[in-house]
């Protein structure tokens, strides 16, 4: 069963590879036309989904209950459409974007390899182990999605992401509730886990605002999102930022339900991020569990490739990626309990304090120590109100620091 199923994942991400390689041959390098509103929500999903899509927002709900899940949700909602405005406040300041995007790129990269690594070992276990004729076929098939990622044709890549993220949020779900039905999940969840369900806590929420800074972080600091802005029709961006948010709105609502099928059924992952993948183990079926696969090392297979051929350092490039791959590993050996959510969460203590600078930096060019000095003061502060008032209060504090001193230095400034 175990061989069935990893030459069954192989054969699949071949067969997509070729598919790939056709609609790619028909399909422009992004910037040669306008996007209209399929492709710009096309172009922009691709971008947004990723792999905690697909693992941290059923952890989210895993730990959180309904709050954190719908939590989740909103943020990347919101997230969505404060990052167009930001985009749209910024249309034609491209010194700024240079040097708000140059100075967090390496805590951007830095965070997108530790959540890579931590999926890679994820991936492994589905895999049961990697013998030699696997790792060669995932090598082969990983120098095909580098090849990819120089062609620089967005467009296709993230047709075939939003594609198979669709496919694997409806199946997997349906394949799961088809073996455990909704009351069973219900009645579970009332019985072993009714912390799930209270919706009441106000303290709780406070995951909305924090998840929000993270993902309008990440949203901003892509580059491509400010190509993709550019090349959408002026006309049509408003609609397919709004219409993108609402269908990225699905795949964590759909995922994210799958924490409550494991606390209705007793089911207890190692760590919380692989709650998702233990609870499609046992009752989402071998096809269920090689979907699950496919779209992980797409998704995986993706972030690496971009990250590989993406040029952002100039001639020091191969040294500081390396560097941050090691780094990033180190982190992960270190601390052999970290998941997906805890990685987002301490990352989230710089995000929360760039969000103003990069949002009041429209007029006054703000210089880059003075950036940092910020940023650092805020994420200590915001470090010492953690460890007295929770995590989520201390990520708030950070921000409200970092806004009260840029609001200062803009009014000084314009004096």
């Amino acid at each position: 069963m175990f061989i069935t199923l990893q030459v069954t994942i192989l054969l699949s991400l071949f067969f997509l590879l070729l598919g790939v390689r056709y609609i790619q041959k028909s399909n422009s390098p992004l910037g040669e036309k306008p996007f209209g509103v399929g492709k710009g929500i096309v172009a922009l999903l691709g971008q947004s989904i990723g792999l905690i899509t697909f693992l941290a927002s059923s952890q989210a709900s895993y730990e959180y209950g309904v709050i954190g899940l719908l939590g989740y949700c909103l943020a990347g909602l919101a997230s969505f459409l404060f990052v167009y405005l930001l985009l749209k406040r910024n249309e034609g300041t491209f010194v700024h974007k240079e040097q708000m995007i140059g100075s967090f790129s390496w805590l951007y990269q830095m965070e997108n390899v530790i959540i890579a690594i931590l999926a890679g070992k994820m991936i492994i276990k589905l895999f049961y182990g990697l013998n030699f004729f696997i790792a060669a076929c995932l090598l082969v098939i990983f120098y095909q999605f580098i090849i990819l990622a120089r062609n620089k044709k967005l467009y296709t890549g993230s047709l075939f992401i939003v594609i198979l993220s669709l496919i694997t949020t409806v199946l997997i779900p349906t394949l799961v509730y088809l073996k455990v039905s909704v009351p069973t999940v219900y009645s579970g969840v009332n019985f072993l886990a009714t912390d799930m369900l209270i919706v009441d806590e106000p303290s709780s929420w406070l995951i909305v605002v924090v998840l929000f800074f993270r993902f309008s972080a990440h949203n901003f600091l892509n580059e491509h999102i400010w190509s993709i802005y550019s090349n959408i029709k002026q006309s049509k961006r408003a609609l397919s930022f709004t219409l993108s948010s609402f269908i990225w709105l699905f795949l964590p609502l759909s995922i994210g339900t799958l924490s409550f099928v494991a606390k209705a059924s007793a089911v207890w992952p190692a760590l919380n991020d692989e709650v998702s993948i233990n609870v499609i183990q046992q009752f989402g079926g071998q096809f269920g569990v090689a979907l699950f696969v496919v779209t992980l090392i797409v998704m995986l297979f993706s972030s690496i490739s971009g990250y590989i051929v993406h040029q952002a350092y100039g001639r020091a490039d191969a040294a500081i990626k390396a560097g941050t791959v090691i780094v990033a590993a180190i982190i992960v050996i270190l601390f052999p309990k970290l998941t997906i959510l805890d990685v987002m969460f301490c990352f989230s203590f710089m995000w929360s304090a760039m969000i103003p600078i990069a949002f009041l930096e429209k007029k006054i060019s703000v210089p880059s120590l003075f950036v940092w000095i910020t940023v650092c003061v805020s994420a200590a502060a915001g470090i010492s109100f953690m460890l007295r008032h929770g995590l989520m209060v201390g990520i708030i504090i950070d921000f409200l620091i970092a806004l009260c001193v840029m609001l200062v230095y803009t009014l000084i400034r314009r004096q």
